[in-house]
Order: structure tokens, then sequence, then C-alpha cells
């Protein structure tokens, strides 16, 4: 069921869920997005967001029964700035195997590519993104704390001050 959500991020497009893609498995998504409030000029490289229309394929397959690759193509359209390709994202993600039984869902995706300077000052940047998750009869809930870093750009090699820290959650209740 598609979920509309609300972010600050102009490409972050979902929560993770700790499970990963079956084995042998490849899914095809387009996570679409819009920028109803956003920048109105040019900042420094950066094009205005306000009205940008975002288009995200995302292709992930299951390699195992606790890993997967994802792999993003970001694209932007907005008005005057024309249909822009934004960039390329790689996506592991290894998830802790059932037969640990842990209590909550447990994985681990790591993120990096290359992006457009006229999207984000980061020209490739590397994310972490510890997933934990559960479910409790009706009630899912999941929490993303992404730890992110510039590799080239303005703020790369600045250390704990260059650090992106964005956590994400999820609440969900089932009505049926």
């Amino acid at each position: 069921m598609p979920a509309i959500a609300a972010a600050q991020e102009n490409y972050e497009i979902q929560v993770y869920p700790s499970e990963t893609t079956k084995k042998g498995t490849t899914v095809f998504e387009l996570h679409s997005n819009f920028t109803g409030s956003g920048t109105t000029a040019r900042t420094g490289s950066l094009l205005a967001t306000n009205g940008a229309f975002h288009e995200t394929l995302e292709i992930t397959h299951g390699f195992s029964d606790i890993f997967e690759v994802g792999f993003y193509v970001f694209t932007s359209d907005r008005g005057a700035d024309g249909y822009r390709f934004v960039g390329t994202h790689i996506r592991p993600r290894i998830r802790a195997p059932e037969s640990w039984k842990l209590p909550v869902g447990l994985s681990l995706s790591t993120e990096f590519g290359p992006t457009n300077k006229a999207f984000d000052e980061s020209e490739l940047g590397v994310e972490f993104r510890p997933i934990i998750d559960q479910t409790i009869g009706k009630f899912y809930w999941s929490i993303n704390p992404t730890i992110g870093w510039s590799v080239k750009g303005p703020e790369a090699g600045k250390g704990l001050d260059g650090m992106m820290f964005a956590p994400a959650v999820k609440l969900q209740w089932e009505l049926n």
C-alpha cells in the first residue's frame, strides 16, 4: 500500500523495513515526490527546489536470504530547469538471520553514489542506515537512524563537522 510522507531531504523516499528482498527476486519501484514548498532561487550551485517533481527508479535484487542490493536512478523536473538527471546510488543491505531469534528486526544498509552538484553539493556521498523494526499485532514501527557524509564536495574531509544525522521513523496501525 503506498504511503504519503513528509520529508526534508529532496530524495528521501521511504523508511525502510529490516526485511530484505527474497533470494532470486528482482523488484522494480518508481518513487515519485513533489516539493510543494522549497527554495525559490538558486543557492550557490544548487538549483531551486520549489515545485520540483522527483522521480526515482529503484531496482532491488535479493542475492541470498539475508542480502540484497538496490540501485537508484534519481531525476528532477522543475519547469524552466527542465527534466534533469540527478545521479545514481547503489545500496547493499544485510539483515540479521531469523535463526538469531531477535525480538526486533535488524538490518544494515549502506548507500553511496555520485550526484549532480546542481542538486547536492556533496557530489559523492556515503550513508550508513541501521534499520530496527518490529510488528506487535496490528502495530508496526521502524527506525532508521541514518549517518551520512560527503566524500567529495564542500563538507568532505571535515570529520564529525561534515557528518549528517538524519533519523527517520515509521509508525503504522493496520485497519481491518
